[in-house]
């Protein structure tokens, strides 16, 4: 196709490419996502981040127990995207009773965060989990997954509000999340 039959076809379409300028000027107004993938988890997971991770350790009080919990987050706008970890104390590790007690633990948490009732039953490990509630006075909302290896307890988490975190952007960070075996 010559410049100029490609001229005519553009300007055939006119309509079309008005309509693409203004998808992307919508575009151009909302948070950019800018994916990198890195390992986290003190290297037991991998995550793809939509932007620059900071990373924060704290003591985590779990079940009774207190937990050294690394959080590595980022944020786009008014959602948050992290990978909490903490390995287990001995004495966890080597109990399975006592390591499905951290992860429902775990789990349980993400419902009291957002004031929300959690359920009767809790998924599987790596499976999704949902929470709509309120977070800091506002109504939010999260999707997240909880791992518990033989050493380690991992959670991955994305929340915002139903403006600030588009669902596929939640599931698609859920997606990259690896938990090496």
């Amino acid at each position: 196709m010559g410049i100029s039959s490609l001229f005519r076809f553009v300007l055939k379409r006119g309509r079309a490419l008005a309509a693409i300028a203004l998808v992307g000027l919508a575009a151009a107004c909302t948070p950019s996502y800018n994916w990198r993938e890195l390992d986290v988890a003190g290297g037991h997971a991998r995550a793809a981040f939509p932007a620059k991770v900071e990373s924060e350790t704290r003591d985590l009080a779990l079940g009774g127990e207190t937990l050294k919990f690394t959080l590595e987050t980022a944020s786009v706008g008014e959602a948050f995207f992290a990978v909490g970890s903490a390995p287990l104390p001995p004495g966890i590790a080597g109990d399975p009773v006592a390591r499905r007690a951290a992860g429902l633990a775990l789990m349980r948490s993400l419902y009291t965060n957002m004031q929300a009732v959690p359920p009767l039953e809790f998924p599987a490990y790596g499976e999704d989990i949902e929470v709509r509630g309120k977070a800091m006075g506002k109504p939010g909302w999260l999707r997240a997954r909880v791992w518990v290896t033989d050493t380690m307890l991992i959670e991955a988490v994305a929340a915002g509000t139903e403006e600030s975190l588009p669902e596929e952007r939640a599931r698609e960070f859920l997606r990259s999340v690896v938990v090496k075996p």
